[in-house]
């Protein structure tokens, strides 16, 4: 009966939060009609939900006409989509398509003569998150971060690389999320490469793990590293300096401080620990939520943080080091949603960095 009465509570939440995110847009639109095509926008008006087939693709366009609301998608995925996706139950109307004809004879009869807004007036709306989809990250975060450490525990060094991204990206979807991107290095390439597409070498003395899972539209960033014995010196004094950096630009996320201003964080923290030049050398992260990085801090960027928002900052250092995990921003300070309290970690002024895993 519990179970019951909470598929009914987390149902009726997701209606409300349904009807909140599409009066929001309409307000945003001016009273226009909106025509939603990108996947991040579709996501989030519909709470998670219509998740696609292809993961690169977007399945699902949503219309809003005044109080209507229609969701499209082809005729032959109208079983699953009715089934599993249950977009009526938040106040859609479903409107399937012949798949041999396409969508655009639909989208005109919905939308008629009405004039249309750009979808991207909901940029703002959706970087900021909701108290639903707090709970949705931090759930999201939590099995990215266990899918990692159960990866970690299997490790050895004569494991090629392409092996161990296969291991990780099948904890991943055997909790749900869809691992978008998976990165391996082991000791010969992890010096060098900074998106470390994994190959069939061997790991070797030590390695770099990183993924990005995406759950209910939300995706989660995380980089772990690992070494068999003893981490080599000089790796361990720059992942010290990394976690140095990721504290202090995570200290200054903050609701309203812009991503131009967190940049200059992240710089001054370089130059701090002796290495000036490397925030050029990578991107740093960013704003992230319903796209893998919703949008990077670059020089002069006015973006700024919403008052409830998730931020995934990568700061890396040529020779292999790197910090990263997804946390969520508030009034209240920071929340780290990957979190990883089995592993170790470096202590920086308030806050757990990730430290070397030894195996």
């Amino acid at each position: 009966m519990a179970s019951v009465t909470a598929r009914l509570s987390r149902g009726l939440s997701c209606v409300h939060e349904a009807e909140r995110k599409r009066a929001a847009a309409l307000e945003a639109a001016g009273g226009r009609a909106l025509v939603v095509e990108s996947a991040a926008n579709v996501r989030w008006l519909l709470c998670g939900r219509g998740a696609p087939v292809d993961v690169c693709s977007t399945d699902y366009t949503v219309v809003l006409r005044g109080d209507d609301a229609f969701v499209l998608f082809m005729d032959i995925e109208r079983s699953r989509v009715e089934a599993e996706e249950r977009l009526d139950e938040l106040g859609y109307e479903l409107c399937p398509f012949p798949w041999h004809e396409g969508k655009a004879a639909t989208v005109a009869r919905l939308v008629g003569s009405a004039l249309l807004a750009d979808e991207a007036v909901l940029d703002p709306h959706r970087r900021c998150l909701g108290a639903e989809e707090l709970e949705r990250y931090r759930t999201a975060g939590s099995a990215t971060a266990e899918a990692v450490t159960e990866a970690l525990g299997a490790l050895h060094p004569d494991q090629r690389e392409d092996a161990v991204a296969g291991t990780l990206a099948a904890g991943c979807r055997a909790r749900g999320l869809v691992p978008r991107v998976v990165l391996v290095a082991g000791e010969s390439r992890q010096p060098v490469h900074r998106h470390p597409l994994p190959t069939r070498a061997p790991l070797g003395r030590h390695a770099l793990l990183a993924v990005t899972a995406e759950r209910e539209g939300l995706f989660v960033s995380m980089t772990r590293l690992v070494s068999f014995g003893p981490p080599p010196a000089r790796l361990a004094e720059l992942t010290e300096a990394c976690a140095e950096v990721d504290a202090a630009v995570l200290a200054a996320s903050r609701p309203d401080t812009s991503l131009d201003e967190l940049l200059q964080v992240l710089a001054r923290a370089y130059e701090h620990r002796g290495f000036p030049n490397e925030w050029r050398h990578h991107h740093q992260g960013g704003l992230t939520g319903y796209k893998g990085r919703e949008v990077f801090a670059t020089p002069g960027d006015e973006t700024r943080l919403p008052a409830s928002c998730a931020v995934a900052w990568n700061p890396s250092i040529t020779g292999g080091a790197k910090s990263e995990d997804t946390a969520l921003v508030s009034a209240d300070g920071i929340e780290v949603a990957t979190e990883t309290p089995g592993l170790p970690t470096l202590e920086v002024g308030d806050l757990r960095r990730p430290a070397i895993v030894e195996l």
